[in-house]
């Protein structure tokens, strides 16, 4: 029988919902201020890197081009250090690769795939950081990254991996032609049929879903912000400062689209993409229906911005996916080299997660997301043997990582 601390179940609970919540909306703490102290376009050799100098806005742009939904959570400058390998140091790569992450008493938490040109360089960098990291005496533990990375760190590195989060991806044809008319009593139609009642809903209301091309309305600002603050209050985050780089809506602002919708001339929502993996797949960062707006405004929004990207695929000549991020999954797995992990090990951790899952609720995200009849990517936490959780029974990687991100 596996032994967990008094506290394990909490401990747990708070993981799970803090890698999901964290990876997606970034709403909760912080302030608009660097912690360097330096030019806001540059992160001296104080924040530990590799690199005496990074470049915030080159970072922005490697992201925008090369980065996973995960990755875009590194322009939190406040929040996430950045390393970056040494020119020339990983030659599969046509830049330096770049990795984002958190830093806790003796962990390292790496936070997403590192961003490189080449599936080639994922090996040469991973080695790299993991050796950088020990250097300074401290254990890796890598979360919310993809299949093909986690390969690199199972069988080439002998990591072990949790499989309790996957990524949520849409397909804009798809969802279109499911919400339309025509398919009315078809196969898979009753997946959509509550999205198709909201949808209605928000069309009587006069709920009306633009995207924002031009510059900005000092009035329109001012109606998102307060908006996204009367949200924030609305779910009991109180103290939160509007400014802050895990929550506003203005950084990066250089690469994202927004779209907002309005109700009798007021704004009462906002959607926000951003591109990741260069012009193929944008990440829905925030889609937000503020208080008191009509029912449906959230599954409008994401509605009308997927009938813009479909025609962005038409007018490009190229296929387009839109993410949520990441979600809780259902079930959880554990791998290692020898492929997925069985055992009473396994069993009791998936009791507990059942039990976590459904207790926090961490469900329910993909719950609403299902109504888009999304495709699932499993996602993984990887972490060597004496990394995460030492049998599965001492939680202290768990607990540093949430003290990190409790900031």
């Amino acid at each position: 029988m596996v032994t967990t601390p008094t506290n394990s179940l909490e401990d747990t609970s708070k993981f799970f919902e803090e890698i999901i919540h964290i990876d997606q909306d970034h709403l909760y703490d912080g302030d608009d201020n660097d912690s360097d102290g330096v030019d806001d376009n540059v992160l001296s050799s104080s924040s530990p890197s590799s690199s005496s100098v990074v470049d915030k806005s080159t970072i922005s742009s490697i992201v925008a081009s090369y980065g996973s939904s995960s990755a875009t959570a590194w322009l939190e400058f406040d929040r996430y250090h950045i390393w970056q390998a040494e020119p020339g140091q990983i030659k599969e790569s046509s830049f330096p690769p770049v990795q984002g992450y958190m830093e806790r008493k003796r962990y390292v938490f790496a936070w997403g795939d590192p961003l490189v040109s080449s599936p080639d360089a994922l090996k040469p960098t991973s080695e790299a950081f993991i050796a950088w990291v020990k250097s300074r005496n401290l254990r890796p533990i890598w979360c919310c990254i993809g299949h093909d990375f986690e390969q690199v760190l199972v069988s080439s590195m002998g990591w072990s991996g949790v499989m309790c989060i996957h990524e949520e991806v849409l397909h804009p044809d798809h969802v279109l032609e499911l919400t339309s008319d025509k398919v009315k009593g078809h196969t898979g139609a009753g997946l959509v049929k509550d999205l198709k009642k909201n949808l209605r809903r928000a069309e009587k209301a006069g709920v009306a879903a633009e995207e924002v091309t031009g510059r900005w309305s000092e009035e329109d600002r001012k109606q998102v912000e307060e908006g996204m603050l009367n949200w924030r209050r609305s779910k009991g985050l109180k103290g939160v400062q509007l400014a802050s780089t895990t929550g506003q809506p203005w950084i990066d602002e250089e690469h994202r689209r927004y779209w907002v919708a309005r109700s009798s001339g007021h704004i009462v929502g906002i959607l926000i993409l951003t591109p990741i993996h260069g012009p193929h797949s944008y990440l829905i960062k925030n889609a937000v229906s503020f208080p008191n707006s009509p029912r449906g405004t959230s599954e409008h929004l994401i509605h009308t911005t997927l009938q813009h990207i479909q025609a962005d695929e038409k007018r490009l000549g190229f296929s387009i996916t839109v993410t949520f991020g990441i979600t809780a999954s259902d079930h959880i797995a554990i791998v290692d080299d020898n492929g997925v992990r069985s055992g009473w090990r396994l069993t009791s951790l998936s009791k507990l997660y059942e039990q976590v899952a459904k207790g926090a609720g961490l469900l329910k995200r993909g719950e609403f997301r299902g109504k888009f009849d999304s495709e699932r990517e499993e996602m993984y936490v990887c972490y060597p043997e004496d990394g995460l959780m030492d049998s599965f029974g001492c939680l202290s990687g768990i607990k540093n990582l949430l003290a990190v991100l409790k900031k």
